[in-house]
């Protein structure tokens, strides 16, 4: 195997060095390209493998990983467009933007659409995978194994997809703003600020554990920590005031109202 990365930011960056940290393929199968030469030349440097440019990348890769933003992915498709091959397999990890709108540009080639998000940078991410209308098991296989060095994978329908944008794809961002919240109120209540990053950190990671290893749900690990008239029954009555709950919800729905009028956009634009 052959990969290719049109795009080097954050998301190309831990997928190569999941792909090279754990042996997926030797960096000398690896390739990458970027319009920012600066960042070019330092993951180019860093990981060992060559720098190349959009054509070249399509030229000397049979997998494609098209790790660019929503808002490049035209002029990107238009310029490789000429040296595309049907034998290739193309995977895109653009949010917002389907297999069918990718296909017009990449006809009758194999395209795969995933979601990373954001903790692939320490191999514990999950990717969403879907297919194309000529991506065969093979081509899927490939995708998975591609991202199985960055965590775990899910296979989904497409029409779900700006859904799972939207919770897992965005969804780090949610939960970072809840510990630094958590942070900022142990400070305020008169920690450090060391102390409070440390109590935080164990105490949402081992809350996460707790529910993957119990498989109680939320609300029944909750009622086990609130007692009647106790501290945490004070502290959540503040969350049910300001409607916490309903604004993470919100949130959500409104990152999968943006993922879809990503992709009305782009395709607008065809």
């Amino acid at each position: 195997m052959r990969i290719g990365f049109i795009g080097a930011g954050r998301m190309a960056e831990a997928i190569i060095r999941g792909l090279v940290s754990r042996r997926g393929i030797p960096k000398k199968d690896i390739c990458i390209s970027d319009k920012d030469q600066n960042r070019l030349k330092q993951i180019s440097k860093k990981y060992k493998i060559k720098a190349c440019s959009n054509k070249e990348i399509v030229e000397s890769s049979n997998v494609v990983i098209l790790a660019i933003k929503p808002q490049s992915m035209g002029a990107v498709l238009t310029e490789i467009a000429s040296v595309v091959s049907k034998d290739q397999l193309f995977i895109s990890i653009a949010a917002g933007i389907t297999v069918k709108s990718l296909e017009k540009y990449l006809e009758k080639v194999p395209v795969i659409r995933v979601m990373p998000n954001n903790p692939a940078l320490i191999g514990e991410g999950i990717t969403a995978v879907c297919r194309g209308s000529f991506a065969g098991e093979k081509d899927m296989k490939t995708a998975e194994k591609i991202f199985s060095f960055v965590g775990d994978t899910l296979r989904i329908d497409e029409k779900h997809m700006n859904a799972v944008t939207a919770l897992s794809g965005s969804g780090p961002a949610f939960v970072y703003e809840i510990i630094d919240a958590l942070v900022n109120g142990g400070v305020e209540a008169g920690l450090t600020k060391e102390i409070a990053t440390d109590l935080a950190l164990k105490t949402v990671t081992g809350s996460v554990k707790t529910l993957i290893k119990t498989k109680k749900t939320p609300q029944e690990l909750k009622e086990m920590v609130t007692s009647p008239g106790g501290t945490t029954l004070a502290g959540l009555r503040v969350l049910e005031e300001i409607n916490f709950k309903e604004a993470l919800k919100r949130a959500v729905v409104k990152a999968k109202e943006r993922a879809k009028e990503i992709s009305e956009e782009f395709e607008r634009s065809l």
